[in-house]
């Protein structure tokens, strides 16, 4: 449906009100929630579809970049060295 459409049907329905009856308009009500519920929920799954696909793209993008500033030296750990006896000055 295009929008120009949609857009007379809502004018009709708007203009027509006056002529229904309360059950008529709470009908009419309840068909236009369940519709726009249906779009909210609809284009909620697109965007979450197009964010998850962004944020993979983005993830995969980091793991296979290369890193601009390599380490300048290797880092070396020392190893772990027995404690020291105290020395006795005679005091």
């Amino acid at each position: 449906m295009e929008l120009n459409d949609l857009r007379k049907a809502l004018r009709e329905l708007r203009a027509g009100r006056a002529g229904m009856r309360r059950r008529q308009r709470v009908e009419a009500a309840k068909l236009l929630l369940d519709a726009t519920t249906k779009l909210v929920m609809q284009l909620r799954t697109e965007v979450h579809e197009d964010n998850a696909a962004t944020n993979r793209r983005n993830a995969k993008r980091r793991e296979t970049e290369v890193d601009p500033k390599p380490p300048i030296k290797p880092v070396s750990v020392a190893k772990p060295t027995k404690p020291k006896k105290p020395t006795y000055n005679g005091l």
